[in-house]
């Protein structure tokens, strides 16, 4: 829906009341009576022209010089006016990109570094509460605000800024950002034809522009929230806030900051090899540790435990807890007919002596990792407390250890939450116990596991709360798996099958890409994801996902299609995609697409026309004029197609290409909002366009199209 407001909004030429205009600022600027002055402003308020606005806005921010009461309101009301009405459409983005030469600060002397900051990072700045990322980023902004950072910001960062304020808050308070953002910040603009994508070939489109306007302008470096996507970009002088802030230290001078940005790319290489080798002793010495210790809470450790069996086919359990600082002591013993029932019933009578027990062993399985006799085994103990689930996992080569311990390590998550510090559990324990059955693994650790050249199979599995940040999933089968909540941030998820899946509520990536490259998504409860995506790979991905539909989920597909470039559907891309619809028919789905047709047409458009309407698709048409203004949105330069399932409506997405002057934006958007708004929009299109039928005269259609 965003994007194509941008369709809509008015180029601003040469303004009709320039005179009356520049008569009426000429008498404010040498008028000193409150009363007359008021009158000027309120008249202002009347001509929504950027020189105009620019100059209310200049009066808004020096209310104080205005001494009567009456005129400051006038000065308020006057600037609400103008930012807010109408001339033909409301003003928007595009009326300030279109006039920049009025709202950009024009005595610019700064000889600070100049520094690309992503959008990312300013709308941390102005939305969020106070958060690590959001002091880190107010820290940034404050540097730019101080003249100690010349700022830059991408053309479509701005575009971004602008659609989510709206979007948030309101379109006045989104004019009224970015016009004081345009006084202190540079945009940077560059033609995509001027780019050379194949530089980029591991690199989404939007870092890909950021990397070419920093070195257009000459800027010293970038700054971001998205630092990792630029890895690949060959770019080196960019760094997240925390990365900037840590190496810039106390010294903020210009020469510093500078300094700061020159060494980022290999800071942050060395920063990354310092949490990975971090990461690596940090899991060595943990599972040491509980081993050596078997710490429990509260300063409370398992001394010692033994278990002896007898003739009578009883067995003797006993646990001993000691204080580390007290050196009390508490033993307690068990008889039982089974070693872990005996090992755990002790147990519980010792843990007595520190809390109330008030937990019920639901189930503890044992997986055997390794065959013999010396052989791994993970078990696996599911606890109850307080009608919620508690599951630990825990491996050794001692059956009876990893009965015990992973026993334990329940108990210290239910009766000490802030004192259990979760395994990071590895892929053996994870198939092996899926193999003999077991589903669920609610909230554990899987970070580290690569299931790419393992059986990789976790159908049916209840995955919920599970971290599988940095996993290798590539090709797991994830049918019906239930990945609500789940941590998928940088997971490896090509042809990994998400048939039935669950993805409500999982964290992704920034870009959320991860998700759509090569993943198989048949009827997936898909998470409220938006991802910007344009050119070639949006097309790639929109293929991929039509050809996951289920012929059985009463699927369809609603298509607007603007034909003021015919030979689209001739070449390579347009060949590819026609086969998909093609192969969409023969699986008995159904498409209905509207054709947006200029008023000069040729063989060619009857040609697209007549295949497509002789393969089975719904057809209708409508021309350029009349697509102009459809639900207040102009769609003469706009792609839409909507894939709809009726069986499982959040796997239905929306996918829409729009072209603004020579720059193309798109996405793809399983967002429950955004579907449905296009959906509305392609049904209001659709009534309004001519419907065709293949008895009918086409060419006596065409002709009476505009009539």
């Amino acid at each position: 829906m965003e994007n194509t407001e941008l369709l809509c909004e008015v180029t601003t030429s040469a303004s009709p009341h320039a005179d009356i205009i520049n008569r009426l600022l000429a008498q404010l600027d040498n008028e000193q009576d409150s009363d007359i002055r008021a009158e000027i402003i309120r008249k202002l308020g009347e001509y929504p022209e950027p020189q105009l606005i620019k100059k209310l806005w200049d009066l808004r921010n020096n209310l104080e010089n205005e001494s009567d009461d009456f005129v400051q309101y006038e000065i308020k009301l006057s600037l609400h006016k103008a930012a807010t009405q109408k001339v033909l459409t409301p003003i928007g983005i595009d009326f300030f990109l279109d006039n920049l030469e009025v709202f950009q600060s024009k005595d610019n002397n700064s000889q600070a570094p100049k520094v690309l900051i992503d959008a990312d990072l300013i709308e941390e700045f102005l939305l969020r509460n106070q958060t690590t990322l959001n002091r880190e980023a107010a820290r940034v902004m404050g540097l730019v605000l101080e003249g100690k950072i010349n700022p830059y910001i991408g053309e479509m960062g701005l575009i971004k800024i602008w659609h989510n304020i709206k979007n948030l808050k309101s379109r006045e308070d989104a004019n009224r950002l970015i016009i004081e953002l345009l006084s202190k910040i540079n945009v940077g603009q560059v033609n995509l034809k001027d780019i050379d994508l194949e530089k980029y070939p591991n690199v989404n489109l939007k870092t890909a522009i950021q990397v070419e306007i920093a070195r257009k302008y000459s800027l010293a470096g970038i700054i971001t929230i998205r630092d990792r996507e630029f890895i690949a970009s060959g770019y080196p002088f960019v760094g997240s806030p925390s990365l900037f802030l840590q190496f810039l230290g106390k010294d903020t001078s210009p020469a510093s900051i500078e300094r700061t940005l020159k060494n980022l790319g290999k800071a942050a290489m060395e920063h990354e090899k310092e949490k990975l080798n971090l990461l690596l002793e940090n899991e060595h010495q943990q599972n040491l540790f509980f081993e050596d210790n078997l710490l429990l809470f509260q300063g409370w450790k398992i001394e010692n435990f033994e278990i002896l069996c007898a003739n009578n086919n009883l067995t003797s359990a006993t646990v001993i807890l000691c204080n580390t600082k007290t050196q009390e002591r508490y033993t307690e013993s068990a008889f039982k007919k089974g070693s872990v029932d005996a090992l755990c019933t002790a147990f519980n009578e010792a843990l007595a002596h520190l809390v109330e027990v008030k937990h019920t062993l639901k189930s503890i399985y044992l997986a055997n990792l390794t065959p013999g006799q010396k052989g791994e085994v993970t078990v696996k103990a599911v606890v109850e407390y307080d009608g919620k689930e508690v599951i630990t996992i825990h491996t050794h080569e001692n059956i009876l250890k990893a009965y015990f311990f992973a026993y334990v390590k329940a108990m210290i998550a239910v009766y000490a939450p802030d004192e259990y510090h979760p395994d990071i559990h590895s892929t053996k324990e994870l198939t092996h116990l899926h193999k003999i059955g077991e589903r669920d693994f609610w909230g554990l650790n899987f970070s580290q596991v690569n299931l790419m050249d393992s059986e990789a199979n976790l159908f049916d599995a209840k995955l919920m709360g599970c971290n599988f940040s940095q996993a290798n999933l590539s090709g797991v089968n994830l049918t019906n798996a239930d990945l609500t909540g789940a941590d998928l941030s940088h997971a490896n998820l090509s042809k990994a099958n998400l048939t039935g899946a669950n993805l409500t509520d999982v964290k992704l990536d920034e870009n959320n890409l991860t998700l759509l490259d090569g993943t198989i998504l048949t009827n997936t409860i898909m998470p409220e994801i938006n991802i910007e995506i344009s050119g070639e790979s949006r097309l790639e991905k929109v293929a991929q996902l039509l050809k996951h539909i289920d012929p059985q989920s009463q699927s369809r597909i609603l298509a607007i299609h603007s034909m003021t470039d015919s030979i689209w559907w001739d070449n390579p891309l347009g060949q590819k995609f026609w086969e998909v619809n093609k192969e969409l028919i023969e699986r008995k789905i159904s498409i209905q697409r509207v054709f947006i047709l200029p008023e000069a047409r040729n063989p060619k458009h009857l040609q697209v026309i007549q295949e497509q309407l002789n393969s089975g698709i719904e057809v209708a048409l409508i021309c350029q004029e009349k697509a102009k203004d459809v639900e207040g949105y102009r769609w003469d330069d706009t792609n839409l197609l909507i894939s709809e399932n009726l069986s499982v409506p959040r796997n239905s997405f929306t996918a829409r290409r729009t072209m603004n002057g020579q720059t193309e934006s798109g996405y793809i958007s399983y967002q429950t909002r955004v579907v449905e708004t296009d959906k509305s929009i392609f049904n209001a299109l659709w009534e309004k366009s001519e419907k065709l039928s293949t008895e009918a005269n086409i060419q006596e259609q065409l002709a009476n199209l505009n009539t």
